[in-house]
């Protein structure tokens, strides 16, 4: 399962990632920049059960629908400072039934890693 944190530029999402790693199992969450982890994709989706990228929200467009987004990421967390664009990403990644929502900004604001990757985890046994 690959999940995406996104937010305006990849700087806050990559500050995010950092504290859920901190709570995360090394051994079984694998963290990277968006384009680094499906460059490796095959590699580390037989070596992690739970991948997650982060980056901007601009890498959401028509261009990368279906070569990057399709065949790999299963779903897009929204940082607050972008929920703004929420609606409009959602009604891109709905045909490809990719799930798009905000993350708390509760949970974002406090650097929560702990919540959120439990919101994740418990999105991957649904």
């Amino acid at each position: 399962m690959l999940v995406y944190i996104c937010c305006a530029g990849g700087m806050t999402s990559s500050m995010f990632c950092q504290k859920i790693a901190k709570a995360a199992d090394p051994k079984a969450v694998y963290f990277g920049q968006l384009h680094d982890v499906i460059a490796d994709f095959e590699n580390l989706s037989t070596l992690y059960p739970t991948l997650i990228a982060y980056g901007g929200e601009a890498e959401i467009n028509q261009l990368t629908l279906i070569p990057i987004f399709k065949p790999y990421v299963n779903r897009v967390m929204v940082c607050p400072q972008v929920r703004y664009k929420t609606a409009s990403l959602q009604k891109l990644l709905s045909p490809l039934a990719i799930p798009c929502v905000d993350i708390d900004m509760k949970t974002f604001g406090n650097m929560n890693g702990e919540k959120a990757l439990q919101e994740i985890l418990s999105f991957k046994k649904e």
